[in-house]
């Protein structure tokens, strides 16, 4: 397809193409949405700064616990996946899985409602990518099994749209996202059959599909979720089955009124793209659409905020840095964030207890924890964020 698929794909390094040092293995980036290779990059994490908290408004008083409160905890990891470039038929050897059992050892660092960006493709066999093997150009194929593994560690929120979603171009299994959409679907058939709860958000067949909701079963309770991942990028003919962001205002109707907690992704592929992520993230807390606003392309780690929203104490993390992947080079700066909860089902109120960030330090599919930081909540924080990684 060419230049004429206009592809919007990104993979940062910290140096130039030929000195990597944070993102892919040999990695660079092309949009051909926009004509033409890019620059490669990498963000800057900004400077932690910390706030100091600010009196509630008058006439707002704190709110008071109630006893059929349910408390529950979400946590959120970075770029993730498992696949070799320009791998047509992918072997399963539950990579994913062992290397996150060895990084959550000694305890399991997940909680009740766990986030993950799969930056691959899902299939078992791909005949066209979307550009020849180069040392610049990258096209991922994960095996459904690797993505089963996933739910089985223990994630259950799983964002699919980014640009690797249109990676395997022609395949017998279904082409671009339409390949990742059939397994997923066969994938949640199976899951549901064993009483196992999860959402995928990014890739659909048709668009009411997208921001699905599920009540998750947590000690005490359930706790209403609905979840939408969209990738900042793409044209319509791209963005035909993905969710992007030219599309993402369709979902602020049902995304505002669901009562329990709203969780958006969003993903970049350049500089410009990231800004305006950040913009979208923002708003969406601000409007009281969402309550966690999660970000990723940069391939480091950014600070984390809270942000007040009508509802109340929101989460912005524009940036988690990367998690698991076999073809991401080392990368010091990553976290990993969790986050506490309490949700009032007669009231339908959501309130957000403490945010902590752990560091995490990668080298492919080798991940480290290092330094947590907890914050407590609840009052009213400054806008300046708080320390990306535990420093």
């Amino acid at each position: 397809m060419g230049a004429a698929r206009r592809l919007a794909f990104w993979i940062p390094t910290v140096l130039a193409a030929a000195s990597l040092s944070s993102a892919c293995k040999a990695s660079s980036s092309t949009d051909t949405s926009g004509g033409g290779d890019k620059t490669l990059w990498i963000s800057e994490a900004e400077p932690p700064v910390h706030g100091e908290a600010k009196p509630l408004p008058k006439g707002v008083t704190p709110e008071r616990e109630s006893p059929q409160n349910v408390a529950f905890t979400f946590t959120a990891f970075g770029d993730a996946g498992w696949a070799k470039s320009h791998s047509p038929r992918p072997v399963y050897r539950a990579g994913f899985k062992r290397s996150f059992l060895a990084f959550s050892r000694p305890g399991n660092i997940l909680g009740d409602i766990n986030y993950i960006n799969w930056e691959t493709s899902v299939g078992r066999r791909c005949d066209t990518f979307w550009s020849k093997p180069s040392a610049t150009r990258f096209a991922f194929l994960t095996r459904p099994e690797e993505l089963e593994d996933v739910v089985q560690v223990g994630f259950n929120l799983i964002g699919l749209a980014n640009n690797h979603s249109y990676d395997c171009i022609r395949s017998p299994e279904g082409n671009g996202p339409i390949q990742s959409y059939g397994h997923v679907t066969r994938i949640l058939q199976t899951l549901r059959q064993k009483g196992t709860v999860a959402l995928f958000s990014g890739v659909f067949l048709t668009a009411d599909q997208e921001a699905p909701q599920v009540d998750f079963p947590v000690a005490g309770g359930q706790v209403p979720v609905r979840f939408l991942s969209a990738y900042v990028g793409g044209d319509a003919k791209h963005c035909r089955h993905i969710v992007c962001d030219r599309n993402l205002n369709q979902f602020s109707s049902v995304m505002a009124k669901h009562a329990g907690l709203r969780v958006l992704a969003l993903h970049s592929w350049d500089p410009h793209s990231h800004t305006r992520l950040k913009a979208i993230l923002r708003s969406w807390l601000e409007k009281g659409l969402v309550d966690i606003a999660i970000g990723s392309g940069p391939h480091v780690a950014e600070p984390v905020k809270v942000i007040q929203t009508p509802r109340g104490s929101g989460v912005l993390a524009t940036s988690l840095g990367n998690f698991i992947h076999p073809s991401l080079l080392p990368q010091p700066n990553n976290i990993a964030l969790r986050t506490s909860w309490t949700y009032d089902p007669s009231r339908q109120v959501l309130r957000l207890q403490n945010l902590r960030t752990t560091k995490v330090r990668c080298d492919g599919e080798i991940c480290r924890q290092g330094r947590t930081t907890t914050i407590r909540v609840p009052y009213q924080s400054t806008d300046e964020g708080w320390p990306a990684a535990g420093d």
